[in-house]
């Protein structure tokens, strides 16, 4: 019966999100938003400066020195009066950090013009250049949205997006960012808070609970829900960590980091209701019955022994409710439609 419920629990986690933690994360502008459309309609991001080649930088060897050699001589704007010797290091340092510095499973993320919207995905493939014959051909077929003349592209699968609205108030500073490609790895969780209300990175699952509460929030509630969140845990998963991470502004969000994702995910349903607590060491998944004996551990000496450890679950996610509604807390979407699809077939 063990194999069971860890087979069920792995179903639940191959529908989480998954994010990798030795991706770097690039925000790429599209001239200002204004190629936003053709990035996403067409799978990619491109840089400009078209007169420079992929081969061309190449050849350099990643060296700044060189390829500002190769700008200098071909470049227009590089020959007109007032061209400095700084931008054209800025110039450079942007073209050798897109062909040389992103790699596949990297993730992007794009601007809108005004930088409202931001969309974010993932490098699933090598860097490539398009001819002069297919640029004009894809400039001259369809107005639907305005097309990009940049050759120089990386293959994108788009992931999701965001409203600068939804983010955490600490990527604003990642917006007043104006190079065309900047490295962004600092921002990383609020990127992925915003993108994923749940997500896995590294074997922990990471769990955003949004608090939609608008006027002031009464701490009480608050303690309360992160101090019987974290006693649910221990008393289903004692040698479990669990980690919290707060930024509530009325609204805001609640971040528990589970170091162990069946764990996580079990917690999780049985909070929501997704897996139901019956009684002596017994519990309900959908329409099938489980008995525990080793993927639970006891309750820790602290507690009462004489204590059912499912017992006590549930009646801590029942104090849970409380603190909830309180602070119109709303559970992480992406978990709550795994629990809620494997349920379904298994009816």
């Amino acid at each position: 019966m063990e194999t069971a419920i860890k087979d069920y629990l792995e179903d639940i986690k191959s529908n989480i999100p998954s994010v990798n933690s030795t991706s770097d994360y690039w925000l790429v502008r599209a001239d200002s938003g204004r190629y936003y459309d053709d990035f996403r309609i067409n799978n990619y991001v491109g840089i400009g400066w078209n007169e420079v080649s992929l081969k061309d930088i190449r050849r350099t060897n990643n060296d700044s020195s060189k390829l500002k050699l190769i700008l200098k001589d071909k470049l227009p704007e590089a020959k007109e009066k007032g061209y400095s010797e700084r931008k054209c290091g800025i110039t450079a340092g942007q073209l050798l950090r897109f062909c040389n510095n992103i790699k596949l499973n990297d993730i992007v993320i794009v601007p809108s013009a005004g930088s409202n919207e931001f969309l974010v995905g993932k490098v699933v493939g090598e860097i490539f250049e398009i001819s002069d014959e297919q640029t004009k051909k894809e400039l001259t077929f369809g107005l639907e949205y305005e097309k990009s003349e940049f050759k120089k592209r990386w293959p994108i699968e788009w992931v999701g997006s965001f409203g600068r609205l939804e983010a955490d108030s600490a990527l604003f500073k990642m917006i007043y960012s104006h190079t065309t490609l900047s490295r962004v790895n600092e921002y990383k969780t609020f990127i992925n808070r915003a993108l994923f209300s749940c997500y896995i990175e590294d074997n922990k699952l990471h769990l955003n609970y949004q608090v939609t509460e608008k006027k002031h929030i009464q701490g009480v509630y608050l303690g309360q829900f992160v101090y019987q969140y974290s006693v649910l845990n221990e008393v289903l998963f004692p040698d479990t960590r669990l980690d919290s991470k707060i930024n509530v502004q009325s609204p805001g969000v609640i971040e528990f980091i589970t170091y162990g994702i069946p764990a996580g995910i079990f917690v999780f349903g049985v909070l929501t209701g997704g897996i139901i607590v019956v009684g002596g060491g017994k519990f309900k998944i959908g329409k099938l019955e489980f008995e525990t004996s080793g993927l639970l551990s006891a309750l820790s000496n602290r507690e009462s022994k004489k204590l059912d450890n499912m017992k006590k679950a549930k009646e801590i996610a029942k104090e849970l409710k409380v603190p909830m509604s309180e602070l119109g807390i709303k559970y992480p979407k992406e978990l709550k439609a795994a629990l809620k699809r494997i349920e379904n077939d298994d009816e």
